[in-house]
């Protein structure tokens, strides 16, 4: 393999697959990431098989072959280089790489490339099409719900429903629970509901984002594949059925308030303050126009108002902090809406005027005072 191309798209795709590097894996050539020649194109690929990354950047092909570098080395090379044209040249031999820039060159001893994991693709021809932008947005509007046990794996991931041309998304770890709805483009999809896992959609998250492009997402029985005009990212799916989530959503309403969401979420991270990791609980007495929010601890005590539009009963709640600010940075509005069906059901969180998105958060038990 004999190739040259800038740092910039090398640098680009490197950072990008670099995502799916293993780092635990007991097999060496998992950490490593392949480079391979394609037409007038450099094709740079990672996995960990449990995710498989691919990045096609363009270069001056002088000669075809492939390459496999350690990713810890590789990455940290390109990142300090030269802004100047760069070659890489393998010997196939010896498996390592001679890397070339300016009058400077470096060698960097790979891995056999036939050890590397194949990274196959499903064919494109089902699925459907959302912009990068919205896509993204709607990851980071339901991640912060994904569970993180490992023993209970349908926690772990977020269902990703398709139905009548919209997406849906859901996560919850059982404390918590947010769902976002979307319109999708070009389906080529019947109905269908899959688990993806939150790594997936976390590192997805990262290298997506334009407004003006899409991307495109195939689903398989075990697999999904998102794809974008250089980039194609594959995952393994959960196995198993999301459980019933509509069934938790209260629906006999009795209270509702309308608060800033900045001005809310800025009166609980200062009332977590003085909280503690283990008893991470603030309280909302919400009545009138004036919502209370206050904690009280062995380091000190909080008492805040800030105003409100309430309507129903009035209504006394405790939430864990850290998982109310989590919710409130995702919000995406500037007024926020809370309905309660009670003081010990999920409270209801919804971006005011908006009924595509909405989080569940279960109160916490706390004894009067």
């Amino acid at each position: 393999m004999h190739l040259i191309s800038s740092k910039d798209d090398l640098l680009f795709a490197v950072q990008t697959v670099q995502r799916a590097v293993s780092s635990k894996s007991p097999l060496p050539i998992l950490s490593g990431i392949k480079f391979e020649t394609a037409d007038d194109l450099l094709i740079v690929t990672a996995t960990d098989l449990e995710i498989g990354i691919k990045c096609s950047v363009k270069a001056s092909i002088i000669e075809k072959g492939a390459a496999v570098l350690p990713a810890k080395y590789i990455s940290e090379l390109i990142r300090k280089l030269p802004d100047v044209p760069i070659s890489f040249q393998s010997d196939p031999l010896t498996e390592s790489v001679i890397i070339k820039y300016g009058e400077s060159e470096t060698n960097i001893n790979g891995f056999p490339v036939e050890e590397f994991p194949e990274v196959a693709l499903p064919s494109r021809d089902t699925g459907f099409d959302i912009q990068e932008n919205i896509f993204r947005e709607a990851i980071r509007q339901v991640i912060f719900a994904v569970g993180t046990d490992e023993n209970r794996p349908l926690f772990t991931g977020a269902m990703l429903e398709l139905k009548n041309g919209q997406m849906q998304m859901v996560a919850t770890d059982t404390h918590r629970l947010a769902w976002r709805k979307v319109n999708a483009d070009n389906c080529g999809i019947i109905d269908i509901s899959v688990l993806i896992p939150g790594k997936t959609l976390n590192e997805l998250s990262k290298i997506i984002g334009r407004p003006e492009k899409s991307v495109q997402v195939t689903i398989t029985e075990n697999q999904v594949l998102f794809a974008t005009e250089n980039i194609s990212f594959i995952s393994r799916l959960i196995n198993g059925k999301f459980p019933p989530f509509h069934q938790v959503i209260p629906q006999e309403l009795l209270s509702k308030v309308r608060l800033k969401t900045k001005e809310l979420l800025e009166a609980t991270e200062r009332a977590a303050l003085l909280t503690t990791e283990g008893s991470s609980v603030i309280k909302l007495d919400l009545k009138d126009k004036i919502s209370v929010i206050s904690a009280s601890t062995v380091a000190g005590r909080v008492y805040e108002e800030i105003s409100a539009y309430y309507e129903g009963e009035p209504i006394k709640v405790a939430f864990n902090a850290q998982y109310l600010s989590e919710l409130l940075r995702v919000i995406g509005n500037e007024e926020i809406e809370i309905e309660f069906a009670g003081p010990l059901s999920p409270g209801i969180f919804r971006p005011v005027g908006e009924e595509d998105y909405f989080s569940l958060l279960l109160p916490v038990r706390v004894k009067e005072e």
